[in-house]
């Protein structure tokens, strides 16, 4: 079907129109008079994302806008705000609605919440889509109704708000109440340990016995080394001299070799024995020149020994006097690193406590400096949400909105009307031009008569005495 057909079908057809559109538009004005008038108030609002913190003044961080926007949403649209308006408007005081709620629940339920749901109902709230803006609009048949509903919604969400951050700094405010006493305790417990260990180890002020403790080990030290160095000589020299008095070879020892009055004696007994023997060469055994000399020998001989017995000795008192003296000093260096190591016992024993006092008063400091703002947060009554236009008590309804209505009512009417064409049109097909004869019939058109308007009888004349053959078969 092309436009020209659809016209004349159209016009054909235009009473079913016409009273299918008119019905729906009779329909439509009849329903939007019956309707109640519906007044809206308006507010706008506006939510900061960028705030910064009231206490701490740092930047907190910005939340997703879609997210952020879509949570205000939520606390605006939840009953907690509803009922929170219920009660500002002393509404389940009103006769009226005490006794519509008699009927609606029998008496059961609170009227708070019932009120609240109603409330619901009639509030809308819409984002704006670039900006951190919210839209609350209340209706009512009121018009002074709506524009306090309005403008009580969007005080009690800037007041949810605020309670929305300060009940949870209240509860933690408690808690770290708590928490402050156990942690001053542990501050008290920790100095308490402290000071009983200084008096313990009666540590007064800053301790330096470690330095000197560890200075005068060095001393020792040094000292050992060198006793027993020397304890290792004497050591060495009594050995030698004892494998040479085993051997009879005291004149290969250093000490002997050294000692001028041994060698002086040696040199005598030398002369002695060369005396003795020319003596013996000339005198016999019992001359008095050879017993002379004779006595002379032994009694050199006797000095000698006596006094290498004498260097034995001091050899050997000097190798058990070097022997005592590194093991005394042994002594005094392990009772010196004992004296030390405790020391450092007491030292690091000490560290720990003051560790333990620093640690516990800085934790304490802490958690105070977060209690105090805890505390603050839980008194702040501001709020990162301001309200930008109030509502104003509308003078004009909102609904029912007559343009728009009507427009509806148009456009509904004439999809209807149209649709009724076509359905009447394919219940019963009809021939209203050539086109449709050629198509429908598959006949050929060879002449087409002017439309003339029923009504005259001379009109019907003329028709009746036309005997010319309008159509023809198409030949086969």
């Amino acid at each position: 079907m092309d436009f020209r057909q659809f016209l004349l079908l159209l016009q054909a057809r235009r009473r079913l129109f016409w009273a299918v559109f008119g019905s729906i538009m009779a329909v439509v004005i009849s329903i939007t008079a019956v309707l109640p008038k519906t007044y809206l108030g308006e507010v706008q609002v506006i939510v900061d994302s960028k705030a910064s913190d009231p206490i701490t003044g740092l930047v907190m961080p910005q939340l997703l806008q879609s997210a952020n926007l879509a949570t205000q949403i939520d606390i605006i649209s939840s009953h907690n705000v509803a009922a929170k308006v219920v009660d500002t408007l002393h509404l389940a005081s009103v006769p009226d609605l005490q006794e519509q709620f008699r009927e609606d629940t029998d008496g059961e339920g609170s009227i708070r919440d019932w009120l609240a749901d109603k409330l619901l109902n009639h509030l809308e709230v819409k984002p704006s889509r670039q900006s951190n803006m919210i839209t609350i609009r209340f209706f009512s048949s009121n018009p002074e109704l709506a524009s306090r509903g309005a403008n009580t919604f969007a005080d009690e969400y800037v007041q949810t708000s605020m309670e929305l951050a300060a009940d949870p700094a209240r509860r933690q405010s408690s808690w770290f109440d708590s928490q402050m006493r156990v942690l001053r305790s542990n501050v008290q417990t920790a100095q308490r340990h402290l000071s009983e260990f200084q008096k313990q180890e009666d540590i007064v002020g800053t301790d330096d016995h470690l330095d000197v403790e560890t200075a005068r080990l060095a001393e020792l030290t040094t000292q050992l080394v060198g006793a027993q160095t020397a304890n290792y000589d004497a050591q060495t020299r009594l050995k030698q001299m004892t494998q040479a008095l085993a051997r009879d070879q005291l004149d290969e020892l250093p000490d002997i070799l050294g000692n001028p009055l041994l060698q002086s004696m040696k040199v005598d007994l030398t002369r002695a024995q060369a005396n003795l023997a020319n003596t013996a060469q000339r005198f016999d055994r019992n001359h008095p020149q050879y017993i002379s000399a004779a006595a002379q020998v032994a009694s050199l001989q006797n000095k000698l020994v006596a006094e290498v017995s004498t260097a034995r000795g001091s050899i050997n008192q000097a190798a058990q006097i070097a022997e005592r003296r590194a093991t005394e000093l042994q002594r005094a260096v392990d009772a010196q690193k004992s004296r030390i190591l405790g020391l450092k016992h007491r030292h690091d024993t000490l560290d720990v406590l003051k560790h333990d006092v620093d640690a516990s008063q800085r934790a304490y400091e802490m958690a105070e400096q977060r209690a105090s703002e805890v505390r603050l947060q839980g008194r702040l009554d501001q709020s990162n949400i301001a309200v930008l236009n109030a509502a104003l008590t509308p003078l004009k309804a909102a609904r029912p909105k007559w343009w728009l209505n009507l427009l509806v009512g148009f456009v509904l009417g004439s999809t209807l009307g149209l649709g009724s064409v076509l359905v009447a049109e394919l219940r019963d097909k009809r021939v209203r031009s050539r086109d449709d004869l050629s198509r429908y019939a598959d006949l050929v058109v060879l002449t087409e008569l002017p439309h003339i308007k029923a009504g005259g009888w001379t009109a019907r004349l003329r028709l009746r005495g036309r005997n010319q053959p309008l159509l023809e078969a198409k030949p086969a």
